[in-house]
């Protein structure tokens, strides 16, 4: 074959391979166009959903604080001694002059001995210069002096007199032992008191409260609605409004605001409280419960089946239910299913 027929076939060859390429992806693009892809489509997600209602809405706020009586007296002896007596005990019910303890009399009986022999010696020399000085026979100096020392004297017999009614040792009001710190035997001193005595019908709870509530409370005064609950014996009472501090302490940022229980009978000093406090009070308010808010306040209601999202925003709490917002007061709101869905995304709403 002749160079030019050799170099013909080559070029025949090169051709027919490209053709055999071409027509090779052609129709592997055929083949895969003509494939139906089948794709999976998530149906849209289910909400429950709810309705704003009508109620009256409170603000309050809640605090902590310790019930403490509002009387309690330290029973002091007014004279020192030795203890004879001491029959009481922590949790013992006393009554206002009732004896406590009493104290060693003898020493103070040997004083009153001692002040009514003074006196009564004073009170005869001044009753002898007396008719003395009515025959001349003494000075009005005289008289003078003796009358001052007879005063004195019967000062001393008084103040003996009075020691000696100290060593009963008397409740100062009446209520409840609530410390006691003598024993028979022991030493009683006008520095220490030997028991405190509290009044549990009388029962207080001063709460520190912070210094942004301080307008608040005070504008409402006496409208303040509080209520107290124990929470060990799960007691709950009402209390009254006794004192707001007129200062904010510049330590801690807080005042001191005092109740008064109105039923402390199931309340026991020292015991912890829990004090919530209603300063305001809104009624016929739309309001949505608080199962509606995810976990950092916002919201979803849905509208033609599609989830509108709500940014959180500073709403009035009370019981469990908050204001809904202005505007959307007439929405359906997501209560089941708000943490699965975005804003925009298309829902089905179930029925509950």
């Amino acid at each position: 074959m002749s160079q030019k027929g050799k170099r013909l076939s080559r070029v025949l060859k090169y051709v027919i391979f490209v053709l055999l390429v071409v027509l090779a992806v052609v129709g592997m693009k055929m083949f895969f166009d003509s494939r139906t892809v089948e794709t999976y489509t998530q149906p849209p997600r289910s909400v429950v959903v709810t309705r704003a209602q009508e109620r009256d809405i409170a603000s309050s706020a809640t605090f902590s604080a310790y019930v403490m009586s509002e009387t309690m007296v330290p029973v002091v002896p007014f004279v020192s001694g030795t203890i004879e007596s001491y029959d009481i005990k922590a949790g013992d019910r006393v009554v206002k002059d009732q004896v406590l303890a009493v104290i060693d009399k003898d020493p103070y009986e040997l004083q009153l001995a001692q002040a009514q022999a003074a006196a009564s010696a004073y009170e005869s020399s001044y009753d002898r210069l007396v008719r003395l000085s009515e025959s001349g026979a003494a000075t009005q100096q005289e008289l003078d002096t003796v009358r001052s020392q007879r005063d004195a004297a019967q000062a001393q017999l008084e103040l003996a007199q009075l020691q000696l009614s100290y060593t009963d040792v008397k409740a100062g009001v009446s209520g409840t032992v609530i410390m006691s710190e003598g024993v028979t035997g022991g030493l009683a001193s006008t520095q220490s008191p030997l028991a405190v005595i509290a009044d549990t019908g009388n029962l207080v709870a001063e709460v520190a409260v912070p210094e942004k509530y301080y307008d608040l409370f005070t504008q409402a005064g006496e409208g303040l609605a509080i209520e107290v609950s124990s929470q060990v014996g799960k007691a709950v009472t009402g209390a009254s409004l006794v004192s707001i501090a007129p200062y904010i302490d510049p330590a801690t940022k807080t005042f001191r605001l005092k109740v008064s229980l109105d039923d402390p009978s199931a309340f026991t000093i020292g015991s912890y409280v829990k004090v919530r406090i209603t300063y305001s009070r809104e009624e016929d308010v739309m309001a949505l419960p608080e199962s509606v808010m995810k976990a950092d306040g916002s919201l979803y209601y849905v509208e033609d089946g599609v989830a509108h999202y709500i940014a959180p925003y500073d709403a009035v709490h009370s019981d469990g239910w908050f204001a809904a917002p202005a505007g959307y007061e007439d929405k359906d709101f997501v209560i089941e299913g708000q943490n699965s869905i975005l804003d925009g995304e298309s829902v089905v709403v179930k029925e509950m």
